[in-house]
């Protein structure tokens, strides 16, 4: 009875990791890596709710409203931007200020639609880029 349990359980397990989305992609004709400078991170942190922001990633710009300020701690604040031009797209971001008083950043942009999108990175130099990710993974079907 357990060695049929176990079969059981492991081949549920095994096929719900098969991704069966039908998700096309949105950012295709763009790099797998988009530079990302601070000061247009920092945009999004000096807009207010309800304004616009166009904050640029390389060869890809961002346009939307801002639609979320969140201020969590003192140390952590998070912004919601969403793009109608590119189908409701969201720029979900947070700052970070680290206890040595440097900020770090973290962020996706992601569309409930579309089977990629980017994710913010810090690369070893302590610069930024946005990376393209298969959003597959993080978003459910329903």
């Amino acid at each position: 009875m357990m060695a049929l349990c176990i079969i059981v359980f492991s081949s549920y397990s095994s096929m719900s990791q098969v991704l069966t989305s039908n998700r096309q992609n949105y950012f295709g004709k763009y790099s797998e890596k988009l530079p990302t400078a601070v000061s247009e991170l920092d945009k999004v942190f000096n807009t207010a709710e309800g304004a616009k922001v166009k904050i640029n990633f390389a060869d890809f710009s961002f346009n939307g409203i801002v639609t979320s300020y969140v201020k969590r701690f003192d140390n952590l604040s998070s912004v919601i931007v969403k793009a109608p031009d590119l189908d409701n797209t969201i720029l979900a971001i947070s700052k970070r200020i680290n206890p040595d008083k440097s900020i770090s950043y973290i962020g996706r942009i992601i569309n409930q639609k579309y089977a990629d999108g980017f994710e913010l990175r810090e690369n070893t130099d302590g610069t930024y880029a946005m990376n393209k990710i298969k959003t597959d993974a993080l978003i459910e079907d329903f």
